[in-house]
């Protein structure tokens, strides 16, 4: 008798469980009516380099467009724009080994794969244009970077927390990011 009520339970927890997904997956809007989606914001972002690049908070706009594959995954391309404020205490030119203002101009490719109907976990990997230079002995501007986020989307609303890490041989700046940013449907 015990092991027939140990398996009407199991069975009924099996039941209600594909119930609860079915219905946390088929009532998004979002995602049965539109593909395309592009959003603009605003980041909001934080270094966290240790040592001595360090610089102070910073601010940044960027756009997304992305295309739904399925119902669960959309594929992103992005540009934008950020400042990362350099230590204020200091005024850049009067000492040549103090750090200017570093901008960032950043192309990303990613995707997002949402485990719920509105949060997301993202990845997005791209090249940036930085000015000045990452690091001062190649001589160049343009740097890879990685940047794993978490997110939560709505039909009009993206807000999402990411890390970000630019990385120019071996010498990198790393910061934390909030973006807020409105969605435009197609």
């Amino acid at each position: 008798m015990k092991n027939y009520l140990r398996l009407l339970i199991l069975f009924a927890a099996i039941l209600s469980a594909t119930t609860v997904n079915a219905q946390l997956l088929g009532n998004n809007e979002r995602y049965s009516q539109y593909e395309f989606h592009v959003n603009a914001g605003v980041d909001g972002l934080y270094n966290i380099n240790p040592g001595s690049k360090t610089y102070n908070p910073g601010i940044g706009i960027s756009a997304k467009f992305q295309y739904d594959v399925t119902q669960n995954l959309g594929l992103t391309f992005g540009l934008g724009y950020a400042v990362i404020t350099a230590d204020n205490s200091r005024v850049y030119g009067t000492n040549p080994t103090l750090r200017p203002d570093l901008k960032l101009i950043p192309v990303r490719l990613g995707a997002k794969a949402y485990f719920l109907p509105e949060f997301y976990l993202g990845g997005e990997v791209g090249i940036a244009f930085a000015d000045p230079y990452i690091d001062a002995r190649s001589g160049s501007n343009f740097s890879k970077f990685l940047a794993p986020s978490i997110g939560y989307e709505t039909n009009h609303l993206d807000f999402s927390f990411r890390y970000e890490n630019i990385n120019h041989q071996n010498s990198y700046v790393s910061f934390i990011a909030l973006r807020a940013a409105y969605v435009f449907n197609f």
